[in-house]
C-alpha cells in the first residue's frame, strides 16, 4: 500500500477509535443510562399491558364500558366541541335533574351526579385531539388505549418521586418494578378502567408535593394540587391520597410546628384539590369541606394556617397539649359520627368504612368478590420477595427523622393496611412496595458494598485482580433483583389474558375463542330487541347489556341503588308470581341470565351438566343475602366423579321448596337444544348413571318466561321474554 494511503488509513482508524471512545463514554454517563432505563421501563410497561390485543381491541371488565358511554355523552353534548362537552358536565350545578334511562330503568340515572368524569374526559380529549390532527380513529379504540398508556407513564413519574425522596438508584429500580408489577398491570391493561390514569396522577402529585416542599415553590405546590385534582376527577379512591398528604402534614407539623415551608406547600396543594372536589357534581362543597372524609384535610388546613400565623408553636409547648389533642380528636370523631347519622354531613362511603374497619361490612360490600379480605399468602403471591425488602426498608424509614422518610413510611403502612382489608386495593400497595422495596434493595446492596470495601483482605475473591469490589457488588445486586417478583414468569405470562367480555368472564390464558357466549348474546339482543326495551338482569352484566346493545337495564355495576338491587334479587329468589309483579313494576320485558356450566360425559347420554358457580347460580348465594334470606336454604354441595378429572365438589340447588320454586333456578336449569341433562335429575339414577353424590330433584321449567335465545357456542347466556298475559295482565 502506498505510504499516503497507509497514513490515511491510520488517520481513519485513529479517528474511529476516538469517536467510538467518546460515544461509549457518552453512553456510560449516568444521565444517558438512566434515560435508557426509564425509556425501557416505559416500553416494557406498555407492551405488557398490550397483551390482550392478541384477541382484538376490546374494553375489559365492566366499568370501562360505562366510562366509554360517558365519553360518548361528552362528545354528543359538545356537538363536536370538547370544551362545550366539558362545560356541559360541570354545568350540572345550573341544570340538574337530567336522567338517562339506559341505566337503572325505569327511573334512570343522573350521569353527572353519580359518576366521575376523569376517564371519559381523558378519552374524549385524546379522541378530539387526534381527529384534529387528521387521524381517523374511533372513540372505542382510543378509550381502550388510554389506560395502558397512562399506566405506563407511572414508570416515569415514580422515577422522579424515587429520586426526590431517596436517590436516583431508587428511582430507576422503582420505575422498573412498577412497570412489571402484576397487581398494577392486572388493573391497567388494554381496555381497563380509570386506575390507569388515577395511579400515575397520584404518583405525580406526590412527587410535585415533595419537590415543592424542598424547593419552597408555590408554583410546584399548585401543580401538585392540579395533579391531585385529576385524581379526584378519575377515581373514587381519591380519598386515600387526599387524606394521606393531610395525615403526613399533621404528623410533621406536630413535630415541627415552625416549618413554614410545609404549611405553605400543603395549604396550597390541598385547597386546589378541595376546589376540584367541590366543583365535581358527584361530590360538591359538602364533601370537600364538611364531611367525614374531609376531617383530616380540614384539620391539616387549620394546623397549617396556625403555623403560618406563628400560633402553633406556643400551643405545642403546652404541658397538656397531648391530652388536649386526643380530646379534640375524640370530640371531632364523635361529632362527625353524629352528623353523619343524622344526615347533616356526608358520611364515609360504606366501602371506605370496610377498609378502615374490616369487621364492619355491609351486605352490599361483602357480595362483591373484589371487596373480600385477602389472605397474606395472596399478597405475597403478588409481590414475592420485593414485599420482604419493603418491610426491611420500612423499619429504616421509621427510624429516620426527615419528611421524605416519614411520608414514605406512612404511604407504605397505610397502603399495606388497605391492601390487607380489601382485595381490590392490592393495586394501591403497588407504588408503595415498588418505592419502599427499591429502597430496601439499594440500602442492602450499598451496605454490602461498604462492608466489602472496608475489609477486602479477608476475602480471597477480592484478592484476584480480575474481580473488583464493584464487580462483586454488582453481582450481588443482580442476584437480589433476580430473586424479586418482577422476574417471576407467572406475572409476565398472566398479562396475556383476553378481555372478560371475549371469554365470558372466565379468566383463561390459552384461549381459542371457545367462550364467546356473551358476544353472541349481546349481538342478538342488539339486533332483535327494540330500543327502549327494559331488560332485567343481575347487576354484574348491566353495563355490558346497556352500552353494547342500547337496551335499558334494571340495575348495573354501579350498584348505586341498593333498593332496586334488592328488588331484582327478590324477584329472582321468589316464585314466578312474585317475580312477575316485580318485573312488571320495573317495566321489564326480557330477562337475561348467565351460568357457565360444567359437565361430565356419559358413554350413552353424552354430556351431563352441573353449574360451575361462576355465573348467576353462584351469585344467587349473594342474592339471598341481599334480601336477608339464608343462602343455605337454596344452595348445597355435592360430589361429582369424572373418569378424566377425578372427584370434584360442585354447587347444586338444594332439594327444598324454596329452591325448587326460585325463579332464577327455573330459568337457569331450563332444557336447551344442547343441554338436555342435569346431574341432579332423578331419572339419571334410574338409568344407572353413577358418579354423583348429592340431592336428587327435578326443577320444573318456567311458565311465564319464554326462552327466545341461547348463546353460542355453549348456551351459557339465556334470554327470556316475559309472558305477562299468562297471569291475566
Amino acid at each position: 500500500m502506498p505510504p499516503a494511503l497507509e497514513g490515511l488509513a491510520g488517520t481513519v482508524k485513529d479517528l474511529a477509535k476516538r469517536v467510538s471512545f467518546r460515544f461509549l463514554s457518552w453512553l456510560a454517563e449516568d444521565r444517558v443510562v438512566i434515560t435508557c432505563v426509564i425509556i425501557l421501563s416505559f416500553t416494557i410497561a406498555l407492551l405488557l399491558r398490550m397483551g390482550p390485543i392478541k384477541w382484538g381491541v376490546y374494553l375489559n371488565e365492566f366499568d370501562p364500558f360505562y366510562e366509554y358511554y360517558l365519553a360518548m355523552k361528552v362528545l354528543e353534548k359538545g356537538r363536536g366541541d370538547i370544551f362545550r362537552g366539558i362545560a356541559w358536565w360541570f354545568g350540572w350545578w345550573f341544570d340538574r335533574g337530567e336522567k338517562d334511562t339506559l341505566f337503572w330503568a325505569p327511573s334512570g340515572r343522573d350521569l353527572r351526579a353519580s359518576s366521575q368524569p376523569g376517564a371519559a374526559l381523558a378519552s374524549a380529549c385524546v379522541y378530539s385531539f387526534l381527529r384534529w390532527l387528521g387521524f381517523h380513529v374511533d372513540l372505542y379504540t382510543v378509550h381502550a388505549f388510554v389506560p395502558p398508556v397512562g399506566a405506563a407513564l407511572a414508570s416515569i413519574f415514580i422515577y422522579f418521586l424515587g429520586r426526590e425522596v431517596h436517590s436516583r438508584e431508587v428511582g430507576v429500580l422503582s420505575a422498573f418494578f412498577i412497570s412489571v408489577s402484576w397487581p398494577f398491570i392486572f388493573r391497567t391493561n388494554l381496555g381497563a378502567k380509570h386506575e390507569g390514569l388515577a395511579i400515575p396522577f397520584m404518583i405525580l402529585a406526590f412527587y410535585l408535593f415533595m419537590r415543592a416542599y424542598r424547593k419552597g415553590s408555590l408554583a410546584l405546590s399548585a401543580c401538585a394540587g392540579l395533579a391531585m385534582g385529576l385524581v379526584v376527577l378519575s377515581w373514587g379512591a381519591y380519598l386515600y391520597p387526599w387524606n394521606l398528604l393531610a395525615l403526613t402534614a399533621l404528623i410533621w407539623l406536630a413535630m415541627h410546628p415552625d416549618d413554614l415551608s410545609l404549611a405553605r406547600t400543603f395549604l396550597t396543594t390541598n385547597l386546589i384539590a378541595q376546589v376540584f372536589i367541590a366543583v365535581t357534581p358527584r361530590f360538591g362543597p359538602m364533601v370537600a369541606f364538611c364531611s367525614a372524609p374531609a376531617a383530616l384535610p380540614m384539620a391539616a388546613n387549620v394546623v397549617s394556617l396556625l403555623v403560618l400565623l406563628g400560633r402553633l408553636s406556643p400551643i405545642v409547648r403546652w404541658p397538656s397539649f397531648k391530652v388536649a389533642l386526643l380530646g379534640l380528636g375524640a370530640a371531632v370523631a364523635v361529632g362527625l359520627v353524629v352528623l353523619s347519622v343524622t344526615g347533616l354531613a356526608p358520611a364515609l362511603p360504606r366501602r371506605v368504612v370496610a377498609v378502615v374497619l374490616p369487621i364492619i361490612r355491609e351486605t352490599g360490600v361483602t357480595t362483591v368478590q373484589e371487596h373480600a379480605v385477602p389472605a397474606w399468602s395472596s399478597l405475597y403471591d403478588d409481590y414475592h420477595t420485593l414485599m420482604l425488602f419493603s418491610f426491611f426498608a420500612a423499619m429504616l424509614l421509621f427510624r429516620r427523622s426527615d419528611l421524605a422518610s416519614k411520608f414514605l413510611f406512612i404511604l407504605w403502612f397505610t397502603s399495606l393496611y388497605a391492601a390487607t382489608s380489601m382485595a381490590r386495593l392490592t393495586l394501591l400497595y403497588a407504588p408503595a412496595v415498588a418505592l419502599v422495596g427499591s429502597i430496601g434493595v439499594v440500602e442492602l446492596t450499598s451496605r454490602l458494598m461498604e462492608f466489602l470495601a472496608a475489609r477486602p483482605h479477608k476475602y480471597k475473591l477480592l484478592k484476584q485482580r480480575s474481580m473488583s469490589k464493584e464487580a462483586v457488588a454488582l453481582s450481588l445486586i443482580m442476584i437480589v433483583i433476580l430473586l424479586t417478583p418482577v422476574m417471576a414468569i407467572t406475572s409476565i405470562r398472566s398479562t396475556h389474558q383476553p378481555a372478560l367480555i371475549v371469554s365470558s368472564s372466565l379468566p383463561t390464558l390459552n384461549y381459542g375463542y371457545e367462550f364467546q357466549d356473551w358476544l353472541s348474546a349481546l349481538e342478538w339482543i342488539r339486533t332483535n330487541i327494540p330500543n327502549n326495551t327494559v331488560i332485567a338482569t343481575w347487576w354484574d352484566y348491566g353495563y355490558w347489556i346497556s352500552v353494547n346493545t342500547w337496551k335499558n337495564t334494571t340495575c348495573d355495576n354501579g350498584t348505586i341503588n341498593s333498593t332496586q338491587i334488592k328488588l331484582v334479587a327478590k324477584a329472582f329468589m321468589s316464585p314466578e308470581d312474585v317475580a312477575l309483579k316485580i318485573f312488571k313494576s320495573l317495566k321489564a320485558e326480557y330477562v337475561v341470565v348467565f351460568e357457565p356450566f360444567r359437565f361430565v360425559t356419559h358413554q350413552y347420554l353424552g354430556n351431563i351438566y352441573f353449574p360451575s358457580g361462576a355465573g348467576d347460580f353462584g351469585k344467587s348465594w349473594q342474592m339471598a343475602r341481599w334480601i336477608g334470606l339464608d343462602p343455605r336454604d337454596y344452595i348445597t354441595w355435592a360430589r361429582v366423579r369424572d373418569p378424566m378429572y377425578g372427584e370434584m365438589t360442585a354447587m347444586v340447588p338444594k332439594n327444598s321448596s324454596k329452591a325448587l320454586n326460585a325463579t332464577i333456578y327455573k330459568l337457569l336449569f331450563v332444557k336447551t337444544s344442547k343441554r338436555r341433562y342435569f346431574i341432579f335429575e332423578p331419572y339419571l339414577r334410574m338409568l344407572g348413571v353413577t358418579g354423583y353424590e348429592g340431592p336428587v330433584m327435578e326443577i320444573e321449567p318456567p311458565k311465564h318466561f319464554e326462552l327466545v335465545y341461547s348463546s353460542e357456542p355453549n348456551e351459557w347466556v339465556l334470554v327470556f321474554r316475559i309472558k305477562y298475559n299468562k297471569m291475566g295482565t
